[in-house]
């Protein structure tokens, strides 16, 4: 994925955008970051397709923050970390 001067300099000011999913273990109150930070939308979307196949938890909600630290260099090839 190649940046733009723009988004360069967008993310050298407000930091690199990232996406995390938030799950709920069923049968329980209990709301959790899932263990994965994203790059991407498509690769949290897939996450998420993921995480409502299996019968220990549901997806909640998909969230995006910022960060100044650039986690791009722990992402494999399809935006997900390893």
């Amino acid at each position: 994925m190649h940046e733009t001067v723009l988004q360069a300099i967008i993310a050298h000011i407000f930091g690199h955008k990232y996406y995390v999913n938030i799950i709920n273990r069923k049968g329980t109150e209990h709301c959790e970051i899932a263990s994965y930070i994203h790059q991407t939308k498509e690769a949290a979307d897939e996450h998420k397709r993921q995480i409502q196949s299996t019968s220990s938890f549901l997806w909640v909600e998909t969230v995006t923050f910022r960060s100044r630290r650039d986690y791009k260099t722990f992402f494999g090839p399809n935006g997900k970390t390893y």
